[in-house]
């Protein structure tokens, strides 16, 4: 499987993996390259299938006589071809690399013949079908590695301190017998010598290239403890963050026990690579030495340097390239690897943010804002010759709130708006608080093709200076975007509430129809909230109508937020900035994100509803509801807020998520002098915190759903379905919840909404889409503070500069920046 990683790219589709070449995959022990097959079928937009050839009575094919079994197996994939070939009425071409005299009525093309026919003008593809044609990778035969190596300038003998890996057989063994012990190699970000596995709730820690023996950050490893006397401590060095989006607090909480010797080990064997596109530059060389061979650096500092072949060098010398690994043997102190594609010089922007969004795994289609012809087909029309506009039938079956005073409230020249708000006094001692979201789930089906891609995608990406769609922009910025005086469908949630305590009497879930009164900013809204009768650039009718509204609104949620952090809730700090670029991508300044008091009732008004729809949808599905959950906080977190706190003279109570309340707030009183200290310690409070993330309710006992930073029993996403496709399932599973006429009919041709295992697999993968999502946005920043540094060549005496280790550029700590924050 040569070019496997060609078939990995998101293009080809169509295709048809047989039974035979799965079996042959396992039985020669190609573990990698059959997993990485079944994944790339398993993707739904691929539109592939494994078919059972071997089980198929039309397909199966016997073993003749004198005959091999590369030439059974050859007949049996003629079979199989002729046979689809046949049924589905279309030309279906074998792909092979191996030139056979059997006939057949199907057509074999190789990979570099289908590619030359179908995608000729392919820059990605036509270049990686010449770089893999010499390509040797690590499941291939260990004479042909060695062989490979030779071409590349390594002799046969092994690396000082490498060792052969273990057999399968024998680590399986010594894994059962607890011998050896299996997990997944992290690697230090602040120092490549050492790493850590976590297995069987032991830490084991890894020091040194031996003793890692070729592994290579994310593979799964197996692990032999040394002797006790070989035992050591790990560094409590500060690092800079990684590259990649791995649990960073998996390695804080090793680091916090880095005054004690751990079990110490070395690795025996890989049960499964990891291996991934990574983004590097040149090693630069002396004049007339490196020939074509040369070392790729990676941008991640926890991935080891990379053996790649490429002629003339001068062509991507001082380049952000891409290159993936191929294989590692024992006698080269490097892995062998190709180069895949250049993306532009070092420390231009494009360039560094291409960069950033390989290394975080953002898809080529959602990096050039590109979808489908298919999903593009499946969009509504709206045009300024035929707008959309909501169809009568359709209006029929929702309630109807247009006239509804409603109004959203974002930040400025916001496009994608979610979510808007209404208050209506009843007149009879109650009121009704509604939450209207945009009805994403009608427009987009559950299996179409803009479904799937989303459901991929997994979240729009938020960079510095642009955006990744998870939807195309006539859904995300027309369609579904709640703008105001045009109608939209909504999905909504209205409390009605008791007027003097703002309890909550009765719930409505359901579609609607609303059309908003006014696309305010959050600078406006606080304006009003201030007692301003006008707020800028806003109509003064206008404001009169929305002044009552936004004011009685405050009062409800600011009684509803004091009831939740009665009960717990946290008010912890997170620093956010916005730049300001020209056209010619100059940074003039860096701005703090403002603290309105309007951000916070804004937040609680979708918290409010996200913990309502988070309940019902648990009380309809409660084996497979999507929901969110934040586990508290071990005592080994806090370790280092505890020390900085008593360095002040504060105690931390960290019992429960109230006591971590108060203490806090403690803090924040005794530090009014100083609020800076207090923001520093709130911030440590959170980098301390585990992660929040999806899961499906058919995964837990009910007493782990909680919500430790918010104090609450359940809890989802469902205000941001433009952005987030954990909100599009919870509006498909709210909606079947109230019986919607739409939403059921849509369920009868089957959903994966409401299987736990089906749930189970979308909330892996928004876990990890998020994460990744969140790491990109914040190398962005870090990229764009860099450049304001570059840029801006004069300091105040007393700047302090650093160099990042891994990007070439300069890094962040700079008292200038820091003093503009306070």
């Amino acid at each position: 499987m040569r070019y496997l990683e060609i078939l990995e790219q998101e293009e080809l589709t169509g295709i048809i993996l047989s039974q035979t070449i799965t079996t042959s995959l396992q039985q020669h022990d190609k573990m990698r390259t059959y997993r990485k097959l079944r994944q790339i079928i398993h993707d739904p937009r691929r539109k592939s299938v494994v078919f059972y050839n071997e089980l198929f009575e039309n397909t199966k094919v016997l073993r003749m006589p004198q005959e091999t079994a590369a030439q059974r197996d050859w007949r049996a994939l003629c079979k199989m071809a002729e046979y689809y070939q046949e049924h589905l009425n279309k030309k279906v071409i074998l792909l092979s690399e191996m030139q056979s005299t059997e006939t057949s009525d199907v057509e074999v093309l190789s990979t570099q013949q289908y590619l030359d026919r179908y995608f000729p003008d392919h820059p990605l593809l036509q270049n990686l079908v010449l770089v893999l044609r010499d390509v040797v990778h690590e499941d291939e035969h260990m004479e042909k590695i060695r062989f490979s190596s030779n071409k590349m300038g390594i002799t046969g003998e092994a690396v000082a301190g490498y060792k052969e890996y273990k057999s399968l057989e024998e680590l399986e063994v010594g894994v059962k017998s607890t011998r050896y012990f299996q997990g997944v190699l992290k690697c230090r970000k602040d120092g490549k010598d050492q790493a850590y596995v976590s297995s069987s709730g032991k830490d084991i820690l890894i020091v040194g290239n031996d003793h890692r023996n070729r592994a290579v950050h994310g593979d799964l490893v197996v692990v032999e403890l040394l002797s006790e006397n070989n035992w050591a401590t790990p560094s409590n060095e500060i690092a800079f963050s990684s590259s990649n989006a791995e649990d960073e607090f998996e390695e804080d909480k090793f680091k916090s026990t880095g005054t004690t010797t751990q079990p110490s080990g070395r690795v025996v064997g890989i049960l499964n690579r990891n291996w991934r596109s990574y983004v590097a530059t040149i090693q630069e060389e002396k004049d007339g030495e490196g020939g074509s061979i040369h070392l790729a650096i990676p941008l991640d500092p926890v991935i080891p340097k990379i053996r790649v072949r490429y002629q003339d060098v001068k062509l991507i010398q001082d380049k952000r390239i891409v290159v993936r690994i191929d294989n590692w043997p024992v006698s080269s102190q490097y892995p062998n690897g190709h180069f895949v594609r250049s993306l532009g010089p070092i420390h231009q922007l494009d360039t560094e943010i291409s960069a950033i969004l390989v290394e975080h795994a953002i898809s080529v289609s959602q990096a050039t804002q590109g979808f489908s012809e298919a999903s593009l087909k499946e969009m509504p029309i709206d045009t300024p010759q035929s707008p959309w506009r909501p169809e009568k039938e359709e209006i029929s079956k929702r309630r109807d709130l247009r006239d509804l005073i409603v109004f959203s409230i974002d930040p400025p020249n916001c496009q994608d708006i979610d979510d808007a708000l209404s208050i209506k006094e009843l007149g009879d001692g109650k009121i009704e608080l509604g939450v209207h979201i945009a009805d994403v789930s009608y427009f987009v089906k559950e299996n179409y093709m803009t479904d799937l891609e989303a459901r991929s995608r997994g979240t729009t990406v938020y960079l510095a200076d642009r955006r990744f769609d998870m939807l195309p922009s006539v859904l995300s910025e027309r369609i579904c975007s709640l703008r105001h005086k045009v109608d939209r469908y909504a999905v909504s949630v209205i409390w009605t509430m008791d007027n003097k305590t703002y309890k909550v009497l009765d719930t409505w879930f359901g579609r609607s129809i609303i059309r908003s009164s006014c696309e305010m900013e959050y600078e406006q809204a606080q304006q009003l909230l201030d007692g301003q009768q006008v707020a800028t650039g806003l109509d003064a009718s206008l404001c009169k109508k929305l002044k009552p509204c936004v004011n009685k609104l405050a009062q409800v949620l600011r009684v509803i937020r004091d009831k939740r952090l009665a009960k717990g809730a946290l008010e912890l700090e997170s620093s956010e900035i916005k730049f300001k670029i020209t056209d010619k991508h100059e940074i003039t300044d860096i701005i703090p994100k403002d603290s309105m008091e309007i951000h916070g009732l804004v937040a609680e008004a979708m918290i409010l509803a996200n913990a309502s729809v988070g309940e019902r949808i648990y009380r309809g599905f409660k084996d497979c509801a999507i929901l969110r959950r934040h586990p508290p906080p071990s005592k080994g977190q806090f370790e280092r807020l505890v020390k900085a706190a008593e360095s002040r003279g504060f105690s931390v109570d960290f019992s429960s998520n109230l006591a971590l309340s108060k203490s806090l707030e403690t803090i924040t009183i005794g530090c009014k002098d100083d609020p800076e200290i207090a923001k520093l310690l709130k911030t440590m409070a959170t980098i301390a915190m585990n992660e929040a993330g999806y899961f499906s309710t058919g995964q837990y006992p009910v007493n782990e759903y909680f919500h430790y930073g918010l104090a609450l029993e359940f809890y989802t996403h469902f205000t941001s379905p433009i952005r987030r496709y954990a909100d599009v399932v919870a509006h498909r599973q709210l909606l079947l919840c109230v019986d919607d006429p739409t939403a059921m009919t849509d369920s009868d041709r089957g959903s994966a909404m409401v299987k736990d295992a089906s749930v189970t697999e979308i909330c892996d993968n928004l876990n990890l889409k998020s994460r990744e999502s969140k790491f990109a946005q914040r190398d962005s920043t870090e990229l764009f503070q860099s450049l304001y540094v570059l840029q801006h060549k004069t300091w105040p005496e007393g700047t302090c500069l650093f160099k990042r280790k891994g990007w070439n550029t300069v890094c962040t700590f700079i008292t200038y920046i820091r003093q503009k924050f306070r």
